[in-house]
């Protein structure tokens, strides 16, 4: 006859503890889990939407010309039409004769599809997201087969995408960004830092500090130049002087001057630090 060895059984006692354990386990483990694979998703989204307005900048240059000069010289509305005809699935979802119209109509569209009703940027210093207006407030609103949206501003062609369409988070810089086309010559100054050679560069689609254009005011801002045509940097600073924004995109860290201190999570900024894994308040 088999008999119980109540030795090798676990008490009552012994297991409430063992479950607790575990719960208490799961509870610091699967937050982060979850956080680091949402951050994961978010910084992948990120790099197939660059991989795909790079390639759409090569593409103009090739068929086209110089992308910068050329969107520049093209009507608004022609230059979003060949934009978002290169993207798959890309159509006009919402249009808008106005920019108070457009921001009213982007921020109900966020809404609509169970997002955040923003756009936020994110607050370094702590407290409460502030609240901001989409800078790209021209034209239509465009959605494509990967469910992104995709909007413009018409002084500047600046380009701006939602790489996960309306779901959350919704702020800049985390998943909105925005894109510039610039000439060789442009590229040569603002990338590079070597004016004199514009003929060694093409035109390109630049990755633009989206927080700064919006919170500074320089969508709309044009560069100077000198009287040999050459680009004045920073005097007076204008949308392109928040181009690149620090590229590669490996490493979006908020490092510069604008940036500089503690985040919101009370953690000093570094070069190493990872925009989405680092930045991205999820509750």
């Amino acid at each position: 006859m088999f008999k119980f060895d109540k030795k090798n059984a676990f008490t009552l006692a012994e297991m409430l503890v063992t479950i607790g354990l575990i719960g208490a386990i799961s509870a610091l483990t699967i937050p982060t889990l979850a956080y680091n694979y949402r951050s994961k998703v978010l910084e992948e989204q990120f790099r197939s939407t660059y991989s795909d307005v790079r390639q759409i900048g090569a593409m103009i240059n090739y068929e086209k010309g110089d992308v910068g000069e050329y969107a520049n010289k093209i009507a608004f509305t022609d230059w979003q039409k060949d934009f978002v005809g290169r993207l798959n699935g890309g159509n006009n979802l919402l249009g808008s004769e106005s920019p108070a119209a457009l921001q009213t109509k982007y921020t109900q569209t966020l809404k609509d599809g169970g997002g955040s009703p923003g756009l936020w940027a994110f607050n370094l210093s702590g407290g409460a997201l502030r609240k901001v207006n989409n800078i790209c407030d021209n034209g239509s609103i465009w959605l494509d087969s990967k469910g992104r949206l995709w909007t413009f501003n018409s002084e500047m062609r600046i380009i701006c995408v939602d790489v996960n369409g309306t779901a959350n988070p919704n702020r800049i810089n985390i998943d909105t960004f925005a894109f510039i086309p610039m000439s060789a010559k442009m590229v040569a100054t603002y990338v590079y830092d070597d004016p004199n050679n514009p003929t060694n560069y093409s035109g390109s689609m630049v990755l633009c500090d989206l927080d700064r254009l919006t919170l500074k005011g320089l969508s709309n801002t044009y560069p100077q130049t000198d009287d040999d045509g050459n680009y004045k940097k920073n005097n007076p600073v204008s949308a392109y002087d928040t181009c690149p924004f620090n590229e590669p995109v490996e490493n979006i860290a908020a490092v510069n001057s604008t940036y500089a201190g503690k985040s919101a999570r009370n953690k000093t900024v570094t070069t190493s630090n990872n925009y989405w894994k680092d930045y991205i308040n999820y509750k």
